[in-house]
C-alpha cells in the first residue's frame, strides 16, 4: 500500500498579543511538518522561531529519495537540524544584545514512507488522531507538567495557572536535549503539531471532532483557529496538519 501525504498549516497573531512570535511549516511534498513558539523580549520570540523553522525545514529538505527509507538517516537529520537551529540562536543571540534572551519551543514529525519520526523540545505538542481517537504523542517540557508527572502539583490549581509559562526545554538554551518517537505511518491517521496558544484552549475531543470532520485540511485548521479566538486568543496560536491517505 502507497501512502500519500497532505499537509496545511496556519498561525494567528490571537487577540490579545501585539506580535506573532509563533512559525510553522508543513509541507507534503517535502515530508515534514514543524511549529514554534518564541520567547523573549522584544522581537526575539519572533527570530528565534523563524530562525528555528528555517533551519530545520532546510536542513530536513537535504533527504532524498531514498534518504527517507532510511530510518537511522532521518533520525540523524532530524538531530542535526535541531541542534543547527539551536547554534544560529545562540550565535544571533551573542551578536544582538536586544536578542540575548531569545528562544523557542519546536514540535517537527518527519514523514518516511511507513514510519513518521516526531520531535520535541519544549511544551508545544504533537498530536496523532484516527477516526476513533486522538493521542497525545509528545511530552510536555515545563514545569507545571514536570511537577503535575511527578505528583506534585494539581493541574487545575492556582498555582499552576501562575507557573504555566515556564518551559524547562528550549531552543537557545547552551544545552539541549531532544525527546523523539518512531511509529507506524497509518493511512487514515492526521497528525497536529500546535502551539500551547492552541492546545491551552481546544482540549483534544474538539481538536478530534474538527479534524475529522472538516472536508479539508486547511479548513480543519481555519476552524481550530477560530475555536482558540472565540475562547480568548489570548496567546499566538499556530496549527500544522498532516494526513497520510491511501494512493
Amino acid at each position: 500500500m502507497t501512502l500519500r501525504l497532505q499537509a496545511a498549516a496556519l498561525t494567528h497573531r490571537g487577540r490579545v498579543r501585539e506580535d506573532n512570535e509563533d512559525s510553522a511549516f508543513a509541507d507534503a511534498w517535502d515530508r515534514i511538518a514543524v511549529v514554534c513558539d518564541g520567547m523573549g523580549g522584544h522581537a526575539g520570540g519572533q527570530v528565534a522561531s523563524e530562525l528555528a523553522v528555517e533551519v530545520i525545514s532546510s536542513g530536513l529538505r537535504r533527504l532524498r529519495g531514498e534518504d527517507w527509507t532510511d530510518e537511522d538517516k532521518v533520525i540523524d537529520t532530524v538531530k542535526n537540524a535541531i541542534f543547527g537551529a539551536n547554534d544560529h540562536i545562540l550565535s544571533r543571540a551573542r551578536v544582538d544584545a536586544a536578542l540575548s534572551d531569545m528562544g523557542t519551543t519546536v514540535v517537527l514529525c518527519a514523514f518516511m514512507h511507513d514510519r513518521v519520526v516526531t520531535a520535541n523540545v519544549g511544551d508545544s505538542r504533537i498530536y496523532r488522531i484516527s477516526a476513533q481517537a486522538i493521542t497525545q504523542v509528545s511530552e510536555d517540557h515545563s514545569l507545571v507538567a514536570e511537577r503535575v508527572r511527578a505528583g506534585l502539583l494539581d493541574p487545575d490549581s492556582e498555582e499552576a495557572r501562575l507557573l504555566s509559562n515556564i518551559v524547562t526545554r528550549a531552543l537557545g538554551m547552551d544545552h539541549v536535549t531532544v525527546d523523539m518517537t518512531i511509529e507506524e505511518l497509518v493511512a487514515g491517521d492526521t497528525y497536529l503539531l500546535c502551539s500551547d496558544g492552541l492546545h491551552d484552549l481546544v482540549g483534544p475531543e474538539d481538536m478530534r471532532s474538527i479534524v475529522t470532520v472538516a472536508d479539508t485540511l486547511e479548513r480543519a485548521c481555519v476552524e481550530l483557529v477560530d475555536m482558540a479566538l472565540r475562547r480568548g486568543g489570548h496567546d499566538n496560536i499556530t496549527v500544522s496538519l498532516v494526513r497520510a491517505v491511501e494512493e
